[in-house]
């Protein structure tokens, strides 16, 4: 009879352990997972915020640099200002530590922004070509709605990109809304993201990009070797030489139409050598250089001298178009 008890108690002792073992193991395993899983989400939220390409080089202090942390501003007024970034951008306002000067700390959710008191850094121009904060959206339209019911007047970038040629060759899907805050520094809205997916080639192959600007895939790194060299060779040549080059240099008798085309193209880009030449001063310095691009642009950019022209891009203000007036700038000063 004993030995049948002893017999009981021992398999009910091996039931109760094999129990305790599986409860155990299945304990453990739901801990193992739930940490996998937070960890996974926490690596793909931080992966997903981050644009480092692995596969890209990051030079200098790029190992140890882990993110931006965030971008002062000094402003005229800190309590206005932070009105308007709380109340109109809708940044909320963090605890500051206090320091010998007036301001205010701000999130914009993933990087800070700090007000500090002091004279405002504004751009003496009035056009979109400017320093500015860009915040992203994904409904361009509900932010038009909304700056428009807080009375934001607000100006629409005209600038022409080939990114949304991407998602539609039907219409730009590309839109960036500016304004100012209190003391004129430009904030723009956009749907930046858009824009990423492009500059990252996302979701897409190479041969996807429309970037070429002309030049086939398989030519371009002999064409940037040639243009290296030949860089390299006209800044040893004094103004002298080089007109000892243009002499040497037959005279085209007809203008290659291609390429004075493609001159003309850069006619629209900001700040771009050819912007301010006519057609004439463009044909003329094509066929001089026997139809040398760079040659081309050398002989204008020799024409020209230490005087640069600007003509900044048009803007939609109040339903209308504006063409921002056009600028000569001379060693860093504007005439």
């Amino acid at each position: 009879m004993t030995a049948k008890w002893v017999k009981i108690d021992v398999i009910s002792g091996l039931f109760g352990v094999a129990i305790g073992f599986v409860s155990f193991s299945f304990i453990f395993q739901w801990q193992q997972k739930r940490r996998k899983s937070h960890s996974s989400i926490f690596n793909s939220e931080h992966e997903e915020n981050l644009h480092w390409n692995p596969l890209i080089e990051r030079r200098g202090l790029g190992d140890l640099l882990t993110r931006l942390n965030h971008i002062a501003i000094t402003v005229s007024d800190v309590g206005r200002s932070l009105s308007f970034y709380v109340d109109i951008l809708g940044l909320q306002q963090i605890r500051r530590p206090t320091f010998d000067r007036h301001g205010a700390w701000l999130t914009m959710g993933n990087i800070e922004l700090h007000l500090i008191k002091g004279i405002p850094a504004i751009p003496p121009v009035d056009n979109l070509q400017v320093a500015h904060l860009a915040f992203q959206t994904s409904d361009m339209n509900e932010v038009l709605r909304k700056l428009h019911e807080l009375n934001v007047d607000v100006r629409q970038s005209l600038t022409v990109t080939n990114a949304h040629k991407l998602i539609s060759e039907d219409k730009p899907v590309i839109i960036q809304y500016f304004f100012n805050d209190p003391d004129g520094y430009y904030i723009e809205l956009c749907n930046c993201d858009v824009l990423t997916e492009f500059s990252f080639n996302r979701n897409l192959t190479i041969d996807n990009i429309d970037y070429h600007e002309g030049i086939f895939h398989n030519k371009i790194f002999t064409i940037i070797k040639v243009l290296a060299n030949w860089k390299r060779l006209v800044r040893k040549h004094s103004d002298e030489e080089f007109d000892n080059i243009l002499k040497n240099t037959t005279r085209a008798n007809e203008i290659d139409e291609k390429k004075f085309n493609n001159l003309i193209t850069r006619r629209s880009v900001y700040g771009d050598i050819l912007q301010g030449f006519n057609d004439e001063d463009i044909k003329d310095a094509l066929l001089q250089s026997n139809n040398c691009i760079p040659l081309t642009v050398k002989i204008l950019a020799r024409k020209r001298g230490e005087r640069r022209f600007y003509r900044p891009p048009s803007f939609i203000e109040h339903g209308e178009i504006v063409d921002p007036e056009p600028f000569i700038m001379n060693q860093n000063k504007s005439d």
